[in-house]
């Protein structure tokens, strides 16, 4: 059974060594994401009169914990990006760099120029503001796969070799060990996390790992705790941390000016412990058929869970935190078992945070696209109607058939001209504009072949709604 966290250590930032507060201005990248609303939150509870400076593409515009944040629009993937990040970076004192995109899942080289060109941006830009202290969000997928007990820092950092994400991780931490090397007088701290989840983490988490035909219905009935059996992968140990005492770790990190790598994570569920979240009995099966059965089911798209994504989760080791827990007095405040129940609940709840990061729709952008989205939806359940109706001879086709056409290829336009704009070649980008055609030249036929291309567009349309905004 899992162990409640150790309450014993420290839960105080020693006075010696710290970073002097003064007027300290914090640059926090990725501030708009799930790790970064815990951090945020950490600002403003240890150093409220710091200055903070938030670089994300889509910054905020609700209150809350964003409040406080100067923000800067910079998008890590653009060349332009080291320029662009230099307005952000004046009179700062320290960055928290915890910018990570993760999304479109597969499309690589766009991960590659946001993750890691985005980070040497980063490093290229702090270097010519003379800025003298980083904290960096690493991962627990930059450690290589095999270790039967808990892993300290010491343990291999090559990686999952099937997962972009970690191989990417990788790459930036031997950037970091050059920009070390050449840059002595920069502390740099990197702090490897485990999944980090909150309620407002919900909707990130679904994007990532479940996708648009898991139905929050089943989620609902996980929390109920009434379903008796669940498969799981044999072996199975999974550590969750709370995105709280991730910012807490990071405000240690900083203040004490810390360098080297630490792990942060809460206390090891294993099998018996995951099925408990759920009150059923784990029935364990080979994790090979398990990949399998990913891979098939991620290749169809019908799960949003990569196999590169279920090799971090679940070949990565567990991770020893004694090293933070004796050099930061730190220790979570929630365990394992008290995170997943809130990411649980908010899962089941469809919760989103308050940015764009997030899952919030608040911004004017994103309010034009959600109405876009629901006239588009709802003018093709009409077309797909009246196509049956005409194919049952119900009635024939008429001005109003024409109308609601009309209306569903002017609500799809912007869904349309945004995969033009960012070059998209996955299979609905490819398909959309053929069936598209094909829906609206059968339509005017009438017959079978109206329902069945309207038919592609609905599984289309459920592609498009399940893929996140990237």
């Amino acid at each position: 059974m899992s162990k409640p966290h150790d309450n014993s250590l420290p839960r105080t930032i020693p006075a010696a060594s710290l970073l002097t507060p003064g007027q300290l201005t914090v640059v926090v990248t990725g501030a708009s994401g799930n790790v970064g609303a815990g951090v945020l939150r950490a600002l403003a509870r240890h150093l409220p009169d710091a200055a903070v400076v938030g670089v994300c593409r889509r910054p905020p515009i609700e209150g809350g914990i964003y409040e406080r944040v100067r923000w800067h629009a910079v998008d890590l993937s653009s060349p332009n990006a080291t320029a662009e990040l230099q307005p952000a970076m004046r009179a700062a004192d320290v960055v928290i760099h915890l910018a990570l995109a993760v999304q479109p899942l597969r499309d690589e080289d766009y991960l590659y120029r946001a993750n890691v060109l985005g980070t040497r941006a980063v490093l290229n830009a702090m270097t010519d503001a003379g800025i003298k202290q980083l904290v960096y969000a690493s991962s627990l997928g930059i450690y290589a796969p095999g270790a039967t007990e808990p892993v300290s820092e010491s343990w291999p950092d090559t990686g999952q070799a099937t997962s972009t994400y970690s191989r990417h991780k990788v790459v930036v931490e031997r950037m970091l060990d050059q920009f070390e090397l050449k840059h002595p007088e920069v502390a740099v701290a990197r702090f490897r996390p485990t999944v980090v989840v909150q309620r407002e983490a919900a909707w990130l988490i679904r994007s990532l790992y479940l996708g648009p035909f898991v139905p929050r219905a089943l989620l609902k009935v996980l929390r109920r705790r009434v379903v008796p059996l669940l498969p799981l992968p044999a072996g199975i140990g999974l550590q969750f941390v709370h995105a709280d005492d991730v910012g807490d770790a990071v405000m240690r990190l900083m203040r004490l000016r810390a360098r080297g790598s630490y792990n942060v994570a809460a206390d090891v569920l294993d099998t018996p412990d995951v099925a408990a979240l759920v009150g059923a009995r784990p029935i364990e099966v080979n994790p090979r058929v398990v990949r399998t059965v990913v891979s098939i089911l991620s290749w169809a798209r019908l799960v949003a869970l990569t196999p590169g994504w279920y090799d971090v989760a679940t070949n990565t080791p567990l991770m020893d935190t004694s090293k933070a827990r004796h050099d930061l007095g730190w220790a979570p405040s929630k365990s394992s078992t008290e995170s997943a129940m809130e990411l649980l609940n908010g899962l089941a709840d469809g919760a989103v945070g308050a940015s764009a990061a997030t899952g919030s729709m608040s911004n004017p952008q994103s309010s034009f696209r959600t109405v876009a989205q629901r006239v588009h939806d709802t003018s093709l359940l009409l077309w797909s109607a009246a196509a049956l109706s005409r194919a049952l001879g119900l009635r024939r086709g008429g001005a109003s058939d024409a109308l609601v056409v009309a209306a569903n290829l002017a609500a799809g336009t912007p869904m349309a001209l945004d995969r033009v704009r960012e070059r998209r070649r996955d299979p609905v980008a490819l398909l959309a504009p053929v069936a598209v055609a094909a829906a609206v030249a059968s339509s005017l036929r009438g017959g079978w072949g109206a329902v069945a291309a309207t038919a592609v567009l609905h599984v289309l349309n459920a592609f498009e709604r399940g893929r996140p905004d990237s």
